[in-house]
C-alpha cells in the first residue's frame, strides 16, 4: 500500500511545479498536472504510471537537492509505481512475496526448471531428457505436447488473469469522476502514444538519461524489447496454427516463418535487455529510487534469461542436450509467467491505462467550451484548466 508520507511529499512537490510551469509542454505529465488545482492520492497513482522516466525535467528543475525545496519528480514517481505493482496486485500475499524480494523471479526460476524436468520425466523418462531427438516432434518426444499445452495455459491465465485485475482496480481509481466516458477515439490515441513510446522521444531531441545529454537510444533499446517480445508471441501464435490447424507440429527448419519470427524477436530482446542494463549501469542514482532500480534490473534480466535460454535451445534443438536445455527454457518461462502480475512486468498495463486516461483529458481539454449570448449558444476556446 502505498505511504502517506509519500503520497503527501508528492502532492507538496506537484503543487509547487503546478506554481512554476517551468517544464510545461516537456510531456504528458506535466500538461495533465496544469490540468488540476490540486491533486488526490488516485492522481499521483495516475500521473506516476504516465511518467516514462525521462529524466527531462529535472535536469531543467531549478529547484532540485540542494535545494529546500528538493523537488525530484523522476525518484517520486519510481516510488509511486512500485508501489502500484504490490497495491493492485492479486492474490496480495503473492505481491509481497514476489514482487517485494527481488529473488522472487530466480526462486521461482529454480522450480520451474524442477518443474519442467519432473513433466518430462513423468511422460517420457530418462530418455525424455538425455537423449538427442531429431524429426517431426522432436520437442515432443521430450515432453508430452498435451502436458506442455496445459502447463503453459494454467500459466498463461495465471499471468493474463493477475493483469487483468489489476488494471481493473487501477482504472477504477483513475478514470474520470466526470460524467465523461472513454471513446474509441481515446483509445486509438493512447494506443498510439503506447505503441511509439512518444513520450521518450524528448519532441525529437530524445531523453535526458543515462545522462543529461539528450539521446534517442533508450527509446530503441525499448522499441527493440518491446517488439521483439511481440515477434516471439507472434511466432508461438503462428506456431500453434500450424501444429493445431495444419497438424504440422515443431520443431520447424530455421528458414519457417515461426523460427524466423522467433530469432528476430530473440535478437531484439537481447539487444534492447542489454542495452538497456548499459544505461541503467550509468544512470544517476541520485535521480531514481533504489528499490525501484533493482526491481526494474531484475525484470530486464529476467527477459534476458528467456531469450538467451531460447536462443541457445534453437541452437541445440537436435542434440542430447535438447531435453535439459527445454527444461530451462520452459522454466525460465514459466517463471517469466508466474510472477508477471508482481514485477515491473506489470508496468506496461497500468501506463498504457494511464495514457488512454489521458488522451481522454487531451480531447476534453481541447473541446469548445458553449456560452450563451443573449438565447443563442456559442462556442468559444476550449475548457477552463482544472476541469478535471
Amino acid at each position: 500500500m502505498q505511504s502517506k508520507e509519500l503520497l503527501d511529499d508528492g502532492k507538496r512537490q506537484m503543487r509547487l511545479c503546478n506554481a512554476c510551469r517551468y517544464c510545461e509542454g516537456y510531456c504528458a505529465v506535466w500538461q495533465s498536472i496544469e490540468w488540476r488545482r490540486d491533486f488526490t492520492d488516485n492522481d499521483m497513482t495516475y500521473l506516476a504510471n504516465l511518467c516514462h522516466d525521462c529524466r527531462d525535467c529535472y535536469h531543467a528543475c531549478p529547484f532540485t537537492t540542494p535545494h529546500e525545496f528538493g523537488i525530484n519528480p523522476p525518484k517520486l514517481f519510481a516510488q509511486l509505481r512500485e508501489d502500484t505493482y504490490r497495491k493492485y496486485a492479486s492474490p496480495r500475499i503473492f505481491a509481497k512475496v514476489l514482487g517485494e524480494k527481488r529473488s522472487g523471479f530466480w526462486i521461482t526460476f529454480f522450480f520451474g526448471i524442477i518443474l519442467m524436468v519432473a513433466l518430462i520425466l513423468g511422460t517420457n523418462g530418462t530418455s525424455g531428457l538425455l537423449e538427442a531427438k531429431v524429426g517431426t516432434g522432436a520437442f515432443y518426444k521430450s515432453m508430452s505436447e498435451a502436458v506442455m499445452i496445459i502447463a503453459f495455459l494454467a500459466l498463461g491465465i495465471w499471468m493474463v488473469g493477475g493483469w487483468l485485475t489489476g488494471m481493473s482496480r487501477f482504472w477504477k481509481d483513475i478514470k474520470s469522476a466526470k460524467s465523461e466516458k472513454i471513446i474509441g477515439k481515446d483509445i486509438v490515441k493512447g494506443t498510439k502514444y503506447a505503441l511509439s513510446l512518444r513520450y521518450l522521444g524528448g519532441e525529437g531531441a530524445g531523453c535526458n538519461y543515462p545522462t543529461d545529454e539528450p539521446s534517442t537510444i533508450r527509446r530503441k533499446f525499448h522499441h527493440l524489447v518491446s517488439y521483439g517480445f511481440m515477434l516471439d508471441l507472434a511466432s508461438t501464435a503462428l506456431g500453434a496454427f500450424y501444429a493445431h490447424i495444419l497438424h504440422i507440429p515443431a520443431p520447424y527448419p530455421v528458414y519457417h516463418p515461426v523460427v524466423l519470427l522467433g530469432i528476430l524477436g530473440g535478437i531484439g530482446i537481447i539487444i534492447g535487455t542489454i542495452g538497456l542494463l548499459v544505461l541503467k549501469a550509468k544512470s544517476d542514482p541520485e535521480i531514481s529510487d533504489e528499490k525501484a532500480a533493482k526491481s526494474g534490473t531484475s525484470f530486464i534480466v529476467a527477459l534476458l534469461v528467456v531469450a538467451v535460454t531460447g536462443m541457445i535451445l534453437l541452437l541445440a534443438r537436435e542434440t542430447a542436450a535438447m531435453g535439459i536445455l527445454l527444461a530451462i527454457h520452459l522454466g525460465s518461462v514459466a517463471a517469466l509467467f508466474f510472477t508477471a502480475p508482481y514485477t515491473k512486468f506489470a508496468h506496461f498495463v497500468y501506463r498504457y491505462l494511464a495514457l488512454i486516461r489521458y488522451a481522454q483529458e487531451e480531447r476534453i481539454a481541447h473541446q469548445p467550451v458553449e456560452v450563451k449570448v443573449g438565447k443563442q449558444p456559442v462556442k468559444t476556446g476550449t475548457t477552463v484548466a482544472g476541469k478535471h
